[in-house]
């Protein structure tokens, strides 16, 4: 679920210290060189190494500086360089080339093929395909399917038929084929996934929608097609996409104009036309399973969905009380986490769950916050003296024994149910449900130096500054990579599927898989290389 790299990522000063070991670049020996740690499209760390007079100094090409960077194009090659007095040094990565859906992998090759593997039923398998994909720009993998977009915006999918994996039905608003497109495929631009469809952008500017929706609270696992949903109204409002936010039962579309379309179950936030007069300027959208929460550009909050609290009606109307001056939000499960710009924290939610919707044991605390960070049942937030808050799911989410360890804190990242806690000096503290990766007893002597951290929904790995891999949690998800260990060498990133898999890239492009064989923990034999460096 998280993924957590050390430097200044969080909201915390970058106070300058090597990431991994917290001391200083002076003194060092050799030429001075750099290593980049992490995913493409997420946060990425550079590593200074070798002989530096003065305090190092890094700039990536998307014009952050500092440590770390937020991957925002990760369609294009990235930069760091580190500059210390007048010797610099750089290192380039490759574009996106590894993508995951919940138990799938897909790498694009260099000859923009694919090499995909995971879960045959949901998506793992492409043998059956007339053709296999080709001239591969980009993937998108839902619950259930898998799609691919080719160079001359025609996309090839494969999985559920009925998850998106097919579009051939006939073109139009209300049918109950889930194959059925609400509107006809143009030349696609871009392609989101829901839980069990996709949303595509033509060039023009018109998008279409296919797949099917899951019947929230329906004992049966009902579902209906994507296109059922829609009306001529709702059809003329599907365009100038620019994100897409799904749930359990709802698909929440944020156009280019700072305005919203939803469509789906109502139960799970599928109509927002109540709503739709303040569904403006809105600059981002949450998800919980069955509400969304618009971040407007002013920082106000707009809720729709179930309101499980509510007095006059089971749904948010706009009546209720939210927060303002707000700057991000982050959710789990049930409850969404407001960070106020002043450093404050509120929430939206009902406290029947115990998912953290009470504040009221930490509200003393929550103040000078940096970052929150969520597993699917609590959160922990990230104060910017490098202190950690932690509430929610009181029966799992008890940090007291560790507490007086969640100091000098960089940044989190979570399973489901378990948080890990990744600090300045290169350590790693982990508290929570104890088959999640909530205990690394078993492993803490070799969590030193760690430079990042991942997670999937069961188990946690830490990559360390010399490229070797620590893993814990449950053992057939990924926490045991004993059988592997010996080829995770040279390692800089680590990419998962929610379901339990894990694929380590080297910086020479060696690869090494592990973890649930139906999650994507077993690669094929006949993927040579996945490039991370630019050479």
């Amino acid at each position: 679920m998280g993924v957590a790299l050390i430097g200044g990522l969080a909201g915390c000063e970058d106070d300058g210290s090597t990431p991994g070991d917290g001391s200083s670049h002076h003194g060092g020996s050799g030429r001075l060189a750099v290593d980049i740690f992490g995913n493409r499209g997420g946060v990425l760390t550079a590593v200074p190494s070798g002989r530096c007079l003065g305090e190092p100094r890094v700039q990536w090409s998307n014009g952050a500086r500092g440590f770390s960077a937020e991957d925002s194009a990760p369609d294009q090659p990235l930069t760091a360089t580190v500059s210390c007095a007048l010797t610099s040094a750089s290192q380039t990565l490759v574009p996106q080339n590894v993508f995951s859906a919940p138990s799938v992998f897909a790498v694009l090759k260099t000859d923009r093929t694919l090499a995909v593997w995971g879960s045959r039923r949901l998506g793992g398998d492409t043998s059956t395909l007339p053709a296999q994909p080709k001239n591969v720009v980009a993937v998108a993998g839902n619950e259930r399917a898998m799609a691919a977009l080719q160079a001359d915006g025609t996309i090839v999918g494969w999985g559920r038929a009925g998850s998106g994996a097919s579009y051939a039905g006939p073109a139009g608003i209300g049918s109950a084929d889930a194959t059925s497109p609400v509107a006809p495929l143009g030349k696609v631009a871009k392609l989101w996934p829901t839980k069990r469809g996709f949303v595509a952008l033509n060039d023009d500017g018109s998008a279409t929608s296919w797949g099917n929706i899951e019947t929230t609270f329906d004992g049966n696992g009902g579902s209906k097609s994507i296109s059922s949903y829609f009306d001529a109204a709702r059809l003329a409002a599907l365009k100038d996409v620019a994100s897409v936010s799904h749930n359990l039962g709802a698909v929440a579309v944020l156009k280019k104009d700072g305005s919203v379309l939803a469509f789906g179950d109502p139960n799970s936030g599928g109509d927002a036309s109540p709503l739709a007069a303040k569904l403006n300027n809105v600059a981002s959208i949450a998800a919980t399973d069955y509400n969304f929460a618009a971040l407007k550009k002013d920082g106000s909050v707009v809720v729709w969905g179930l309101n499980w609290d509510g007095q006059t009606s089971d749904y948010y109307d706009g009546s209720e009380a939210m927060p303002a001056g707000v700057s991000a939000v982050q959710t789990n499960l049930n409850v969404f986490a407001a960070l106020k710009q002043d450093g404050s924290v509120a929430t939206i939610g009902s406290a029947y769950f115990d998912r953290g919707a009470d504040t009221g044991p930490v509200a003393g605390s929550l103040a000078g916050v940096a970052k929150i960070y969520a597993s699917k049942t609590a959160f922990a937030a990230l104060r910017k003296d490098g202190s950690v808050v932690t509430w929610g799911d009181s029966a799992r989410n008890d940090a007291s024994g560790v507490q007086h360890k969640l100091n000098r804190v960089r940044s989190i990242a979570a399973t489901e149910l378990a948080f890990a806690a990744l600090r300045q000096d290169g350590s790693v503290v982990t508290w929570g449900d104890e088959l999640r990766g909530g205990d690394s007893s078993a492993v803490q002597h070799r969590l030193r130096n760690v430079v990042a951290l991942f997670a999937n929904d069961y188990a946690f790995a830490a990559l360390k500054a010399d490229g070797s891999v620590v893993t814990w949690g449950a053992p057939t998800h990924g926490g045991d990579s004993s059988a592997v260990n010996a080829r995770l060498v040279n390692i800089r990133a680590i990419y998962s599927t929610p379901l339990g898999g894990f694929l380590a890239v080297a910086k020479d492009g060696k690869f090494v898989a592990w973890g649930s064989p139906s999650a994507g923990g077993s690669a094929p034999a006949g993927l040579a290389a996945i490039p991370y460096v630019k050479n």
